[in-house]
């Protein structure tokens, strides 16, 4: 349940927001919803190799990204893929959110 804020709380609170979310607000109240980010386009585990190529490196440095706990492998019928989410993730700068992440 919501507790109900009266206006001028409501008033206040939107001063006090960022510019982004002063634009936030402006988007949904004009009834501009932000667009959804598009769909992944390619397969969800990727080769080594492929992996690699993607980020631009060499295989030997997925591996070592693997047993630094960066990017998790999962095995795959006898053969380790790299999850491309988390691959894609690394290249923005962020941790892997596989379990093996730190």
């Amino acid at each position: 349940m919501t507790t109900a804020i009266n206006p001028n709380e409501r008033l206040l609170k939107f001063l006090q927001a960022t510019p982004e979310q002063q634009e936030a607000i402006d988007r949904i109240l004009e009834g501009r919803l932000a667009p959804e980010p598009p769909a992944p386009t390619g397969p969800l585990l990727m080769m080594i190799k492929d992996a690699a190529a993607l980020l631009g490196v060499h295989r030997a440095t997925i591996w070592r990204l693997v047993r630094a706990g960066r990017l998790e492998g999962v095995e795959l019928l006898g053969s380790v893929r790299i999850r491309r989410a988390d691959v894609e993730a690394l290249a923005c700068g962020h941790h892997a959110n596989g379990k093996g992440a730190k």
